[in-house]
């Protein structure tokens, strides 16, 4: 790993789960500020943007209420396959905070747009084979209505899209040290990637239905998350998390209960399986599909 990358991803997670930020609740001033640190991490990072600042408004509802959110997203061109995208998407939103409790979701999900970001600078590096969108997301607490957003008006034709990768809550491995990637039904083709253990994180393909960590209920991980969009929308898709700890969606989602040496052994992880996908020409991964064609 990049050592300068990997410094800039421990930057990202923890200023994305700052007080200051105060969870990055959608239409909050925190959200906000979220969105400056990543229209100018995408900038510093050399992306391409596809509308004014990389970013895209729209309204969603809740309850009977109307609200405005603001997706976030960028390009990074491939020079095998240009016309073929790669959609990773990473929601930026947490929790409103409640009086002078704050939920600064270190783990859900400043992690996962670091990992975006560390995915953009690492493939800037070189021309990739694929072409890549880079999707912060807004509004995905909500009822994935970010996801919905992108996907009802987005820059390029779904037709064009190849899969999406996306990352929710990718920083705490507790004690199994589990990083799962979820979507080998969607994209069977995954089911053939080499894995290796990287600092004692394994990489587990999991099953769509599995119990939760903390007891025996069992939660659909197939629309658990923006992922689930793309599913719904005939995309294939990956997804890359860990199991719900006990602080999920609670105040003691701070980024000081981050293992580092996880959190960067789930980097090389995600980053390992880009680069496998950019070793796989279309036709491997099933591209084009019959949905995409009609």
């Amino acid at each position: 790993m990049p050592p300068l990358l990997w410094q800039a991803a421990w930057q990202d997670l923890q200023t994305l789960s700052s007080d200051e930020m105060a969870g990055r609740s959608s239409g909050s001033a925190g959200s906000v500020l979220a969105q400056q640190y990543i229209q100018q991490r995408f900038y510093e990072i050399g992306l391409q943007a596809l509308t004014t600042d990389y970013r895209q408004p729209f309204a969603f509802k809740v309850g009977f209420s109307q609200h405005r959110g603001v997706n976030l997203f960028a390009m990074q061109k491939g020079c095998s396959y240009p016309d073929i995208y790669i959609v990773v998407t990473a929601h930026y939103d947490h929790l409103k905070s409640r009086g002078k409790t704050i939920y600064n979701g270190a783990d859900d999900n400043a992690s996962g747009v670091a990992g975006l970001l560390y995915l953009a600078a690492l493939l800037k590096q070189q021309c990739p084979a694929y072409s890549y969108l880079f999707v912060a997301t807004d509004a995905e607490e909500h009822g994935l209505d970010g996801a919905r957003a992108f996907l009802a008006n987005p820059p390029v034709p779904a037709a064009q899209m190849l899969l999406n990768i996306n990352l929710d809550m990718i920083g705490r491995g507790e004690r199994r040290n589990r990083l799962y990637l979820l979507g080998k039904r969607s994209l069977p083709a995954i089911k053939t990637m080499p894995r290796t253990e990287q600092a004692g994180v394994r990489l587990v393909l999991a099953n769509e239905q599995r119990d939760q960590s903390r007891g025996s209920a069992s939660v659909d991980w197939s629309n658990a998350s923006d992922h689930g969009v793309f599913r719904r929308a005939g995309i294939p898709y990956l997804y890359f998390g860990v199991d719900l700890h006990a602080d999920y969606h609670t105040q003691d989602d701070d980024w000081q209960r981050i293992d580092p040496d996880f959190f960067q052994a789930a980097l090389v992880q995600i980053s390992s399986t880009v680069y496998w996908l950019e070793q796989q020409n279309p036709t491997q991964l099933q591209y084009p599909r019959e949905a995409a064609a009609d």
